[in-house]
């Protein structure tokens, strides 16, 4: 594969930090909007397989450290006793982290329903520079 040089689609104002955490940005948005919607039952065999494809496939983007998806089972409705017994993949039940590592930043970010906002969350819990050796 050939290497280029991406940095320069980039403006130049732009910090390591801040590329950091567009980058995160991006990784957390996919994230969400590949699990909202996807049918879903209680079966574990199923929510294990929905949580491993998706963080198989987050990981596959640049920059990517590691991924962690866990769907929140105990509001996961629908065990398939009839055809149409099936539930769907909310903001509600995903519970995600994701380290992204851009240069010297490392980026730790989560999508948690915060029940006080009412709201699916994404947000950066913790950004730091590694130091170079």
């Amino acid at each position: 594969m050939p290497k280029t040089n991406e940095k320069i689609y980039f403006s130049p104002d732009l910090s390591e930090r801040e590329r950091a955490c567009f980058e995160t940005g991006i990784k957390l948005g996919a994230l969400y909007h590949i699990l909202c919607g996807i049918p879903i039952t209680s079966d574990e065999k199923i929510i294990n397989s929905i949580e491993n494809g998706i963080e198989t496939a987050i990981s596959c983007q640049p920059y990517v450290q590691s991924v962690k998806i866990t769907l929140d089972k105990g509001n996961i409705k629908g065990n398939k006793s009839t055809e149409f017994d099936y539930d769907e993949i909310s903001g509600k039940i995903i519970h995600a982290k994701l380290t992204v590592k851009y240069d010297t930043i490392e980026v730790l970010a989560k999508i948690d329903w915060i029940e006080d906002l009412q709201y699916p969350l994404m947000y950066i819990e913790k950004i730091h520079e590694i130091k170079k050796k």
